[in-house]
């Protein structure tokens, strides 16, 4: 009460100084001048009073005038400063909200999912740019549509009229395989939040994951088939006390050859999967690749028992890496050679340094070759371009995955070219950094 009083002060006392003036004249002049000087003074009063409200106005209308009018009157300073007080805490409020709200804006747009905000009845309020780009929103200029004039599936907009959201939508918005999962949030009475997520990569992986486990299941399915077979028959003939006890050594020739194809399948499988999980922990080391090659392919000669002719070219290489992986890998590349080279073909393989300073291990075949629509899966776990013919071949259907993930881990590059039915070239090239020379060993 008393700081209102202190306020008032000043207007009291002009007040009170004007009825004394007022009643003193009344006295000396009659009271029609008293009432004429009271009238004036206290329009004089309200004048300023209005003056002082215009300028207020005049502020608060242009945000640009950053301080507050200035006032003799004690009431009016007060209430310019505690308004100009108020006004800067304000805009420093609102200037915090802007930035927090870019903030938000920028965090919501790097979000990889599409976002977007929509009212009840779905007229959209904001979305970020890939909901934009999933959806064919035009940005702020479409802020306000309904999010029905972007939806052109008839399934999509069916679910979304259901408003049954228990369960997000796998939606495909085109013919180029892209899969979305699309979900819906109620955000509270008056809000809705869509949510868009592409699975392409997902769905990708859970497909090849699939197809391994079906692979995996299908190769060692005929030689489990075939052990079972004759176990069974043996057992079966113990039982009855019949000759069919003893298995005939084409039986177990035939059961040793299916034994020793899971085997491979199972090696094939631990050798990739050592690979893809980068378990290894030995160190690279300096080898000559020369020798290593030389020696696989007198290996691969050996194997081939003559029916084809298998060559080795080499140079003097040493290179540092990992011998077991990229044996590993030249063996694969050469055992395909000669699985998918006819009885009679050649197999030539040789390494060299290239003019830029890499270093090329090339496989040469004059086999069946392959055709170019199926070049780019080969190196695909258990992908195969004729299946009947490379079951016959005894292949695991892993060679070239394991050759792809030994590049990767060396930072190289497989390069393969075919023709069908003129043969096929693969080649590993190494970077120049993995060639060691003679300086770099005695260093």
């Amino acid at each position: 009460m008393l700081k209102r009083l202190r306020l008032m002060g000043s207007s009291l006392f002009r007040l009170v100084l004007l009825v004394c003036a007022a009643l003193a004249v009344c006295g000396l002049a009659g009271p029609e001048w008293g009432v004429g000087l009271l009238v004036v003074g206290l329009f004089a009063e309200i004048l300023m009073h209005l003056n002082y409200i215009a300028r207020l106005a005049q502020w608060l209308e242009n945000p640009r005038l950053e301080n507050a009018p200035s006032a003799r009157s004690i009431l009016w300073s007060e209430i310019f400063y505690r308004l100009m007080k108020n006004r800067k805490a304000l805009d420093k409020n609102t200037e915090r909200l802007a930035q927090r709200e870019d903030r938000y804006r920028r965090i919501l747009a790097a979000i990889p999912e599409g976002i977007i905000l929509t009212k009840k009845d779905w007229a959209i309020n904001w979305c970020n740019g890939n909901a934009a780009k999933m959806f064919g929103i035009g940005g702020e200029e479409d802020f306000g549509r309904h999010l029905f004039a972007f939806v052109h599936d008839p399934n999509l907009l069916s679910w979304f009229k259901a408003g049954v959201f228990d369960a997000p939508y796998l939606w495909e918005p085109d013919a180029s395989g892209r899969m979305l999962r699309v979900s819906v949030i109620a955000v509270d009475k008056k809000s809705i939040l869509v949510l868009a997520r592409d699975t392409t990569e997902q769905e990708r992986l859970d497909a090849m994951r699939r197809d391994f486990v079906a692979n995996v299941s299908h190769e060692l399915r005929t030689p489990l088939t075939v052990l079972r077979g004759f176990l069974d028959m043996a057992v079966d003939g113990a039982e009855q006390g019949g000759d069919k006890a003893v298995l005939q050594t084409q039986h177990i020739t035939l059961m040793r050859a299916q034994a020793r194809r899971m085997e491979s399948l199972l090696s094939d499988l631990l050798i990739l999967s050592r690979l893809e999980t980068g378990s290894s922990t030995k160190p690279k080391e300096t080898f000559s690749l020369s020798e290593m090659l030389a020696a696989v392919t007198g290996e691969i000669s050996l194997m081939a028992k003559g029916t084809h002719t298998v060559t080795c070219r080499t140079a003097p290489i040493l290179i540092s890496a990992y011998a077991d992986e990229v044996r590993s890998a030249v063996a694969n590349l050469l055992t395909n050679a000669v699985r998918y080279t006819p009885a009679g073909g050649r197999v030539d393989a040789s390494c060299s340094i290239t003019p830029d300073g890499t270093v090329a291990v090339v496989v040469r075949d004059n086999g069946i070759g392959i055709a170019p629509e199926h070049i780019p899966r080969l190196t695909e776990r258990f992908y195969r371009v004729d299946k009947s013919r490379s079951r016959d071949t005894g292949g695991t259907g892993l060679g070239l995955a394991i050759v792809k993930h030994v590049v990767l881990h060396h930072n190289a590059r497989l390069t393969i070219e075919s023709e069908v039915g003129k043969g096929s070239v693969f080649s590993i090239i190494f970077p120049s950094s993995s060639h060691v020379t003679a300086t770099d060993e005695a260093a």
